[in-house]
């Protein structure tokens, strides 16, 4: 493993770690943003740190399985109340990573359990040098109108 792939598995399990303690705890920045009283936060993790899990591992078959070839990434969002700091689990969420000019590809993002608690994604090609856009529409029961939202994310 590189140092710049483990550098990005300790983020991102410090940011699953972040979200699933303490949700109110974080100040913004490109991976977490508030929309009305939903505090969003984005989690990537390019599918080669996936592939290595066994067969009976959950992740090695969520999402129809980890996709071949390079350039695939497992885009993670996990939802909070802004206010109350309580998750929210019984959200609908799509996604649509594209770079700039092309349409790219919009997928249904799957609830799955990690640590307990509810989070939503799915893989996503993200091959090209970018910057890639991965638009987000949430759906939460009881609200009249889906939050919609963009992120930007750069391979570093």
């Amino acid at each position: 493993m590189t140092a710049r792939t483990l550098q990005k598995l300790l983020g991102f399990v410090l940011l699953a770690l972040v979200s699933v303690s303490s949700p109110t705890m974080a100040q913004g920045g490109g991976d977490m943003k508030t929309v009305g009283n939903v505090l969003i936060y984005l989690g990537l993790l390019p599918t080669e740190m996936v592939r290595g899990h066994p067969q009976e591992h959950p992740e090695a078959s969520m999402h129809g399985g980890v996709p071949k070839g390079t350039g695939q990434y497992h885009i993670i969002i996990a939802l909070f109340d802004a206010k109350s700091g309580v998750r929210i689990e019984n959200a609908d969420i799509s996604a649509r990573v594209f770079e700039t000019g092309l349409a790219g590809e919009e997928k249904k993002l799957e609830p799955m359990q990690i640590a307990g608690t509810i989070t939503f994604g799915n893989y996503f090609p993200m091959g090209g040098k970018g910057p890639f856009h991965i638009r987000v529409t949430i759906h939460i029961p009881g609200q009249a109108q889906p939050i919609t939202t963009e992120f930007e994310h750069r391979h570093q």
